[in-house]
C-alpha cells in the first residue's frame, strides 16, 4: 500500500496554511469588533484544535458577544510566535514553554491532559494493544502484516510524525528504539489532523496522536504496554505518555480572553473535555 501521493501533498500544505494564517493575522487584530461581536482568534497546535472548536461552540451559547475562532493547525511554536509578535492574543499549545518563550514574556495555562495513543484503522480488528517492543517492531518495518500480531490479513501502513513534534518526542523518550528508524519508508504527516486523516483513510494504517484529536473518528486506540489509554489510567499516572493542552499568552489579556480562560475551568467545559478524552486540569486558571 502506497502513501506516496498523500505524502507529497502533505509536504506542501502546512507551509501554505502557515502563509495564510500569517497573512490574516497581519491584517486583523486578535480581538476585532465585527457585526457587534468580539472575535478571538487562537492559532497553534492541531492536537487540541477539534476539542477547542467544540468548547468554543459551548462558550458561544453563554457568551453571544464573543466568537472564538480556531484556525487550522500551524503547530505550537508557530502559534506562540504569533503571540510574541502581537499577531494573536492566545496560542494553542501541546507542550511546556521553552526558556526562550518564557524570556519573551509568554505565560501558559494548562487546562487539560490527554493520552498520546497508537491508533489503527477500524478494519484492524483483533489487536487490542501493543507492547513497547511490538511498537518498535511495527514502526521499524519488521512487522509487515497485522496477522503477525493476531489481527487480520492486512498490510501494515505506518503514519509517521517527524521531530520536532510533541507526540513523537514523547514517544521517543518512552519507547526504547522508537527514535532510531525515524520516518524511513513511512507516510509523513505534518499536522495532527493530517495524521488522523491518513490513518482513517487507509485500511491497515497505524499512527500516533492525542486521544482527543481522534474522538470524531472511528479509529481504534490501542493499549500501550498493557495499559489502556483511559482518563482513569492517566489520572493515576499509569499510562506512560500524556500530552498537556494549554493556551499561551502575553499579559495583559483582553476581557474576552479572560472570559474564555475562566470558561475552561468551569463545569460545562470540564465535563465536555472528559467526554472527549481529556483529563481537565484541577488547577483553575487565574484571571491574568
Amino acid at each position: 500500500m502506497s502513501f506516496a501521493p498523500l505524502t507529497r501533498l502533505a509536504r506542501r500544505v502546512p507551509l501554505a496554511m502557515l502563509a495564510v494564517c500569517l497573512g490574516l493575522a497581519g491584517l486583523c487584530p486578535p480581538a476585532a469588533l465585527a457585526a457587534g461581536e468580539t472575535v478571538l482568534t487562537i492559532p497553534g497546535t492541531g492536537d487540541s484544535q477539534d476539542l477547542l472548536r467544540l468548547l468554543a461552540e459551548r462558550f458561544k451559547r453563554d457568551n453571544p458577544d464573543i466568537r472564538v475562532e480556531l484556525p487550522d493547525s500551524i503547530g505550537s511554536t508557530a502559534g506562540m510566535r504569533l503571540v510574541v509578535g502581537g499577531k494573536a492574543e492566545l496560542a494553542r499549545t501541546a507542550r511546556a514553554l521553552r526558556d526562550d518563550e518564557i524570556a519573551a514574556g509568554l505565560i501558559q495555562v494548562v487546562f487539560a491532559a490527554t493520552p498520546v495513543v497508537f491508533a489503527v484503522h477500524p478494519l484492524v480488528t483483533g489487536v487490542k494493544g501493543l507492547s513497547s517492543a511490538q511498537v518498535q517492531a511495527v514502526f521499524a518495518g519488521r512487522v509487515k502484516n497485522w496477522s503477525e500480531l493476531g489481527g487480520p490479513d492486512l498490510p501494515v501502513a505506518r503514519v509517521c510524525r517527524e521531530t520536532p513534534e510533541t507526540s513523537r518526542e514523547l514517544l521517543n523518550a518512552a519507547i526504547p528504539g522508537f527514535e532510531a528508524d525515524g520516518c524511513r519508508d513511512q507516510a509523513v504527516a505534518y499536522t495532527t489532523p493530517e495524521a488522523v486523516a491518513l490513518v482513517a483513510g487507509h485500511p491497515g494504517a497505524i499512527g500516533y496522536f492525542s486521544l482527543a484529536a481522534m474522538t470524531a473518528t472511528n479509529l481504534t486506540p490501542l493499549a500501550l504496554s498493557g495499559v489502556a489509554p483511559t482518563l482513569e489510567s492517566v489520572g493515576r499516572g499509569a499510562y506512560p505518555v500524556t500530552i498537556p493542552f494549554g493556551l499561551a499568552y502575553k499579559p495583559p489579556l483582553s476581557p474576552a480572553a479572560v472570559r474564555f480562560l475562566k470558561f475552561l475551568s468551569g463545569p460545562d467545559a470540564q465535563s465536555l473535555m472528559a467526554r472527549l478524552g481529556c483529563l481537565p486540569s484541577p488547577a483553575k486558571p487565574a484571571a491574568p
